[in-house]
């Protein structure tokens, strides 16, 4: 696959990937003050569904759960940024939903290998084959206080992920995938020989194993990861089949992509057997005036005041913005003075943004405090933004999150989607039933793993 293009090697067009982290309000943190959302929707199992249900509608590939085990926010004012458990959630929506695969987050700090081997293949296998584990290091010290364990230094703590990671995966392919034999005629349930402990310890993590559970639609689940630094890199390399970037533009798209086709080279993987997704914050609306009206309102709700949002711009451009000049464009000594901070996302976009005559207001409002890279105003004009940052090479898909999920997910599924579509950029229909299919990741078991596929697999075309 050529990353600058939008065909494969074989000239076959490629096609991007979808997600949604949408499980609960929305990326604003007014959303669930937003008319018309539940405020329940945190702890309501229907609202959960329903929200699976839209993304699927839009055919989009899968969901995807985040976890934060801590509470991180001042809750008087605050909505939880997690969801209640993502294990839980997932085994809810699993039986609301047929083809949308689940890409779920368990840590491998402070959880055990056989208990995450466990939940996610018996998911996997309920489902028909439609979970993605999203394995990532834990480092926050509230997080560990949960678990009463002290927070282990950087190089401990991706030495125990990989360890983990080929620890589930060993204790997958612990059943045999020709084990099970429901003869009831001859009163065979399984073939006992071919399920076999795994006997396996390392510095970190063991387990004797086998599993008790057989083989899903599409085997196992394939692996998701969410991190940065040069550690994280080898563990994508070596095991996902999707990465979920930090990347905001096209630059850092594209070195992220670098990055991680020399770490999968290296770890003896095909580069085209992993997707690079971008966050995409999205507000949907019929112009840029409309979407940044709403962005407007959902501001005048938010409980971050805009002094603080001010505070983080000052810090991204290098010249201090006093409140009093919020809505006023900066002098022109000013903008001489603007410097993007080094390695803060989004800080060249604000210093483009001031020094075209934007007020710091307008700058705010268009997402540079933002942790992902925000795409606003009408369908036609975020499909241009996520074609540009596809065809650029800088992902092959986007993990959506709605600013508000409850009108702005069916917004995206059912204004956005169709403009993808008509530009060949998306699919129009799933093509496989499991989420390796969409994917078009190839088959693993255990640790073996088929030779790679065709970049024009499913999913790829």
């Amino acid at each position: 696959m050529n990353a600058t293009t939008t065909t494969t090697d074989d000239g076959t067009r490629r096609s991007m990937v979808l997600g949604a982290q949408v499980m609960n309000y929305g990326s604003a943190d007014a959303a669930w003050r937003w008319p018309g959302t539940n405020p329940r929707t945190y702890f309501d199992p229907d609202t959960w569904a329903e929200t699976a249900t839209v993304a699927e509608r839009g055919t989009m590939q899968f969901l995807f759960i985040a976890d934060h085990p801590a509470v991180r926010e001042d809750l008087t004012r605050h909505k939880p940024s997690a969801t209640i458990d993502p294990i839980v959630v997932a085994g809810h929506v699993i039986g609301r939903t047929s083809r949308i695969g689940i890409v779920l987050t368990q840590s491998t700090t402070f959880n055990h290998p056989y208990t995450v081997a466990r939940q996610l293949k018996a998911l996997d296998l309920l489902s028909g084959g439609r979970i993605g584990w999203n394995a990532v290091t834990t480092q926050e010290p509230a997080i560990a206080a949960n678990y009463g364990s002290p927070v282990a230094d950087r190089t401990t703590r991706y030495a125990r992920a990989h360890e983990f990671v080929q620890l589930v995966q060993a204790l997958w392919g612990s059943w045999g995938p020709d084990a099970l034999k429901l003869d009831t005629d001859a009163g065979v349930f399984a073939d006992a020989a071919e399920i076999r402990p795994v006997d396996l310890a390392g510095r970190h993590v063991a387990s004797r194993g086998p599993l008790p559970i057989p083989p899903s639609a599409q085997g196992q689940p394939i692996l998701f990861q969410a991190g940065g630094g040069a550690e994280a890199l080898t563990v994508a390399g070596s095991y996902a089949s999707g990465v979920y970037s930090m990347a905001t533009d096209i630059d850092t798209g594209r070195e992220h992509r670098r990055a991680l086709d020399e770490a999968a080279v290296l770890a003896g993987r095909a580069p085209e057997d992993i997707r690079l997704f971008m966050g995409a914050f999205t507000t949907v609306a019929d112009s840029t005036e409309d979407a940044l009206a709403r962005r407007e309102e959902l501001m005048r709700l938010s409980p971050t005041p805009v002094h603080a949002r001010l505070r983080h711009l000052s810090a991204l451009v290098g010249v201090d913005i006093p409140v009093d000049r919020l809505n006023a464009p900066l002098s022109s000594s000013e903008r001489a003075s603007l410097r993007p901070a080094p390695f803060r996302l989004h800080a060249e976009k604000a210093v483009r943004l001031l020094t075209e005559g934007r007020t710091p207001y307008e700058a705010l409002l268009r997402g540079v405090t933002d942790f992902h890279t925000t795409l606003l105003g009408s369908p036609e004009e975020i499909a241009d933004e996520m074609q540009e940052l596809f065809e650029a090479g800088a992902c092959d898909g986007f993990v959506i999150a709605p600013d508000v999920v409850s009108d702005g997910l069916p917004a995206f599924t059912d204004r956005v989607v169709p403009v993808l579509r008509r530009r060949g950029l998306f699919h129009g229909d799933y093509e496989a039933a499991t989420l390796r299919g969409h994917f078009g990741a190839p088959h693993q078991y255990g640790r073996t793993v088929e030779p790679a596929r065709s970049p024009a697999g499913p999913g790829r075309s």
